[in-house]
């Protein structure tokens, strides 16, 4: 391991020229016009103070060309018609504004608060905020500047129609937040977007895995001969968002250093925690571990919570949310888990079909060089079923569509070992789910679907579902 040789039947996936292409894996400019909510709105206040400036004294040829548009007016009847503009954009906003608020106040309490972030995300709040910035922060501007204009009589003002056209867009930037916001209000497209995410996330890691080593990563055998292993230490609190792949085997094939991260995209880290180490070559000089522990760090994105872009565990635990929110007491929305459970039925049928798991990345030679931890198939299974069954066991509908996921997906599955997985989920969620249901009427429909089903598993044809799953 320390010489970091080839392994034998290593295969990687080559990309363009025969050399793997390996995309950079850390924070986007998409990932940060997503989740930095503050600069689409600095991009509309920015827009606005510009058009205000320009529109109120615009240069000759865009006076000629906009003169048929014009609105004529005075200079003090345009900054009372721009003061009335933006008294209409303010309350528009905080309709808006206060419309999302209860919605949002109502989906954290009924299905989960981790779901917020579709709200913060959601097309809606994206384009409404900064089209109500830029209309605001013109007129304030254009008002201002208006009042430097000396001359008295009436005279085309281009700004003017400019905020009539932005009031426009305002109202339909509101309608469309209003739809939005009615639509997020379903819990099936609630349920049905989180899907989405995750799978758009599970794609994107897996074009990142195109030129990884196809094979199992090995155990760990991490040596203590002093001056050839050193940790990497984390130095703030928080959650791992991201790994630079691409980064870390830079660094690590430069050095001629094996590297191994024990801990997974969504896990918390606290300062000063072990993450992983790097192990020097047994021969030839030894590295500077300081200068190489902070370029790996560097490669390693903390954030203050977990990040669904990279972070498959964080979608499956949404919609396991929502399905225990609903079984809970005060909830008592049994048919609000089955949509859940449906939903994860569908994902990780997609998963299953996906490579998941630890990660080996090689230098051009082929030979090993970063070990990445990542969850596997049989991780999802147990995340996606054991708390839904520990609080819907009784509930024979949520029963019968977990019985139906297992299968589901061990049909599908890939590898031997998580088809046998899922077989073994099978019997487990029967056994757990039987003394709940014991003398019930359906205790004997549980155990017929679920032998149809293994029956469905080695070739036989797959069962409909029994009335009372419906």
């Amino acid at each position: 391991m320390a010489d970091a040789e080839a392994l034998p039947g290593a295969r990687g996936r080559p990309g363009r020229h025969g050399q793997a292409r390996r995309p950079r894996e850390g924070p986007s400019l998409r990932w940060w016009l997503q989740h930095r909510l503050w600069i689409p709105p600095a991009v509309g206040a920015a827009l606005g103070a510009c058009l205000g400036v320009l529109f109120v004294t615009p240069s000759p040829t865009v006076a000629r060309v906009l003169s048929g548009l014009a609105w004529n007016a005075t200079a003090a009847e345009a900054r009372g018609m721009l003061s009335a503009v933006l008294g209409v954009a303010l309350t528009s906003l905080s309709i808006v504004l206060s419309l999302s608020m209860l919605v949002v106040q109502s989906a954290a309490g009924q299905y989960s608060p981790r779901l917020l972030r579709l709200y913060l995300h959601s097309a809606g709040i994206r384009v409404v905020i900064p089209v109500f910035v830029a209309t605001s922060v013109f007129c304030v501007v254009a008002a201002q500047a208006f009042g430097f204009v000396s001359e008295l009589e009436r005279a085309p003002r281009p700004a003017l129609s400019l905020a009539m056209l932005l009031l426009i867009a305002c109202e339909g930037a509101l309608v469309f937040q209003v739809l939005q916001t009615l639509q997020l209000m379903r819990v099936e497209n609630l349920v049905r977007q989180v899907r989405h995410g995750t799978l758009a996330a599970a794609r994107r890691l897996e074009r990142f895995r195109s030129a990884d080593l196809e094979v199992p990563a090995p155990p760990r055998a991490r040596t203590e001969a002093p001056g050839k292993v050193w940790p990497i230490r984390v130095q703030e609190d928080g959650f791992i968002a991201s790994v630079d792949a691409k980064a870390l085997l830079e660094v690590a094939t430069a050095n001629q250093l094996t590297l191994h991260l024990e801990r997974a995209v969504g896990e918390p880290v606290i300062q000063g925690e072990e993450v992983g180490w790097f192990e020097a070559p047994a021969r030839g000089p030894a590295p500077r571990h300081e200068h190489i522990a902070a370029r790996l760090r560097g490669a390693i994105h903390l954030d203050r919570w977990r990040d669904a872009d990279r972070d498959v565990a964080l979608g499956v635990r949404q919609l396991v949310d929502v399905a225990i929110k609903a079984l809970s007491p005060g909830i008592n929305d049994p048919y609000t888990a089955v949509e859940a459970v449906d939903q994860l039925t569908f994902l990780l049928c997609e998963l299953s079909r996906m490579h998941l798991g630890p990660r080996v990345l090689a230098d051009a030679s082929g030979a090993p060089r970063v070990f990445l931890r990542g969850p596997g198939l049989r991780d999802y299974l147990a995340l996606a079923t054991d708390q839904i069954l520990r609080y819907g066991a009784a509930e024979p509908a949520v029963v019968l569509r977990l019985l139906r996921l297992a299968a589901a997906v061990g049909q599908r599955a890939r590898e031997p070992e998580d088809r046998r997985a899922a077989r073994e989920l099978l019997h487990s969620i029967l056994t757990v789910a039987e003394p709940a249901r014991a003398g019930a009427p359906d205790a004997s429909v549980l155990r017929r679907h679920a032998e149809a089903l293994e029956q469905a598993l080695g070739g036989g044809p797959w069962p409909p579902l029994p009335a009372i799953g419906f």
